[in-house]
């Protein structure tokens, strides 16, 4: 049990950015607390470490991501980084953008309930139902839903969902009415740079 424990510390470790330096304290307090019998500090410690490790993968994602896109500038200060999702450790990144009378979203959440749906949407196209606001799409590579939505004022705002891992990614924008704008700023995304950090 303890060859498993120590293994699983290491296999953690090795995915800790630079920037989490708390995480090996963490480690080391985890792994006092396990030799001493303490298996409740142990746990605690262990999630501690866990979610330092997922705020660091946050802030490396953020760092990717575009600091303006179609006119819009990202919104710095309402910037965020949690690495606790729902109670569960998990990894929750969003970020901002705007302009006068437009904006966007995006939001990255690791082990997302909405995973299965999309999923099954995107692999067994007649779940969508032959809903006309409804599309499967391709973002560097990888497959999407884009769904359109009009307001009662024929507002027009879409959203985008793409599905990696166990990671659920989401674009929401407001105030752009063409689809290929929409596709266009979601091509300046690193996607892949950011699926490689985010897993």
């Amino acid at each position: 049990m303890k060859n498993l424990f120590t293994l699983l510390a290491v296999v953690l470790l090795m995915a800790v950015s630079a920037k989490a330096q708390d995480a090996n304290a963490l480690l080391d307090n985890a792994s006092a607390e396990y030799t001493s019998g303490n298996l409740e500090n142990a746990r605690f410690n262990l999630q501690q470490m866990l979610q330092e490790i997922n705020q660091a993968i946050g802030r490396d994602i953020l760092a990717l991501l575009p600091d303006a896109m179609n006119g819009m500038e990202k919104v710095e200060e309402e910037d965020n980084v949690s690495g606790i999702n729902a109670g569960f450790a998990g990894l929750f990144v969003n970020r901002n953008y705007k302009a006068e009378t437009r904006d966007a979203s995006i939001e990255i959440v690791s082990d997302s309930p909405l995973l299965g749906a999309l999923n099954l949407m995107l692999n067994m196209p007649v779940f969508l139902g032959g809903d006309p606001n409804q599309k499967r799409i391709k973002i560097d590579g990888q497959k999407a839903l884009l769904t359109k939505n009009t307001g009662g004022e024929g507002a027009v705002n879409y959203n985008v969902q793409l599905a990696f891992g166990s990671t659920l990614f989401t674009f929401n924008c407001n105030g752009i009415d063409n689809e290929n704008d929409v596709t266009a700023m979601l091509e300046a995304i690193p996607l892949k740079d950011i699926m490689a950090v985010a897993q």
